[in-house]
């Protein structure tokens, strides 16, 4: 047996609670063998405390069934004694009397009431009332929903139908424009490809002019400084030449004017040197 001995004393216990079970279910004949092991054991088991606890249920309806065929019968016999007072009998009620008592006899039977009661018919109805109320707001809940919904179907349903425009439309537009994309591509690749070859080579270069013993001052970019530069300097120039002249046009006999042009002279010309000279750089 496959059974371990930690376990065993709970397996065999349940094994006894099952053979009465079996013997039980089988009534009195002989209970087929089956094989004994922690699994099986366990299987019948469950299907043990599912049949007791369905067997449990069973027999709680079969007696309110009972007792409510006890009470129907106890209230038949009350309104039996009544109709015999009043000697009526169904021979001497007339055809609507009859529909009347089928009626009322089917509506007990619909609202499941206890007795035949006045009282009995009024709660009954006034639950079947409520019940009706509360199916009605909850109808009404479930319709808001529903339209809540439907909306929200509609405008999903509108956003994917334009997302879907949009593909296609991205579709034929990507295969349109395929041809041109490929060319861009491959330029684009092209052009890295050069860059890289012109890095390379100016590194190469830049090499070479330092092992060359290149002057620095000779470079585009020192070139393009000492450009600005000169051009600032003729900027700064074009002013002072303009004062210069102002100073010509003074009369020869003032000392005073005869040093600021003298300054003004030593100005232009240290200036005009320094252009000169910047000049005769950029042309080495």
């Amino acid at each position: 047996m496959d059974i371990n001995d930690e376990d065993f004393g709970a397996i065999n216990e349940k094994h006894q609670q099952i053979l009465v079970w079996l013997e039980q279910m089988y009534g009195g004949e002989s209970v087929p063998q089956f094989e004994l092991n922690k699994k099986t054991i366990g299987i019948l088991y469950e299907l043990m405390r599912e049949n007791q606890l369905q067997d449990k249920n069973c027999q709680l309806v079969i007696d309110d069934l009972r007792q409510k065929a006890t009470e129907y019968g106890v209230e038949g016999q009350r309104l039996s004694r009544i109709v015999k007072d009043m000697n009526l009998s169904q021979g001497c009620l007339s055809q609507s009397g009859l529909t009347s008592l089928r009626t009322l006899a089917n509506l007990a039977l619909l609202l499941d009431v206890r007795d035949a009661s006045d009282t009995s018919y009024l709660l009954a109805l006034q639950n079947l009332s409520s019940e009706l109320t509360q199916t009605a707001e909850t109808k009404t809940q479930e319709e808001r929903c529903l339209a809540e919904f439907t909306q929200k179907s509609k405008s999903a349903l509108h956003k994917y139908n334009s997302l879907l425009k949009t593909l296609h439309h991205l579709e034929e537009k990507s295969v349109t424009q395929r041809p041109e994309t490929e060319k861009k591509r491959k330029k684009v690749s092209f052009l890295i490809d050069k860059a890289k070859q012109y890095k390379g080579s100016m590194q190469k270069l830049q090499v070479e002019l330092a092992r060359a013993g290149a002057d620095p001052s000779l470079y585009h970019q020192t070139l393009v400084k000492k450009s600005e530069e000169l051009q600032a300097l003729k900027q700064k120039i074009a002013p002072l030449k303009t004062k210069l002249q102002m100073y010509y046009d003074l009369p020869p006999d003032l000392s005073q004017t005869k040093v600021k042009i003298e300054e003004l002279r030593l100005q232009v010309s240290a200036l005009e040197s320094e252009l000169t000279r910047r000049i005769d750089l950029m042309h080495l």
